[in-house]
């Protein structure tokens, strides 16, 4: 009967070992999974551009951008002219002015915003900042420059997303 109980208190143990950290605990698969989730919500961003820059197309101004329309055309996405929850919620700012600038921002589980800004005449722009309980896009009309990412302020690139 002990060898019984033994066996049985080894195996648990051995498959409590092989499952990773428990929950809350920063391991391997925690971090595994953040560098996922940065990754769906920067993919996300790269397809709500490619949608907006449709409609800015189809409507040639950004203050015609549509939350309803933008999601129709990339039903993947939740968009939001409001804060983003989650690496498919994608915030949204049209500049209503016509000059043509779009900000759009996501998060990512662990606390970091992605941002990309475009416009026609000035590219794109890719920024993050770490550390943030929502991600709202900003309202920028004009070209962003390069900078850091802190959890203070936006670290913008113009080559590709900057490193969090």
């Amino acid at each position: 009967m002990i060898a019984i109980v033994v066996v049985v208190v080894l195996g648990l143990i051995a498959i409590k070992a092989n499952m990773g950290p428990s929950s809350g605990s920063v391991g391997p698969n925690t971090t595994i999974m953040a560098a996922a989730d940065a990754a769906q919500a920067q993919q996300s961003l790269s397809n709500a551009l490619g949608a907006a820059q449709s409609q800015l197309v189809a409507a040639q101004a950004t203050g015609a951008l549509s939350t309803d329309a933008l999601h129709a055309a990339e039903p993947s996405i939740t968009f939001t002219v409001g804060a983003s929850s989650g690496p498919t919620d994608v915030s949204i700012y049209g500049d209503p002015s016509g000059s043509g600038a779009v900000t759009m921002a996501t998060r990512s589980s662990d606390g970091t915003c992605w941002y990309l800004w475009w416009s026609a005449k000035s590219g794109t722009w890719y920024g993050a900042q770490t550390q943030q309980s929502s991600c709202a896009a900003p309202a920028l009309v004009a070209a962003p420059a390069n900078s850091q990412v802190t959890s203070a302020s936006i670290g913008w690139s113009q080559s590709s997303f900057p490193s969090a």
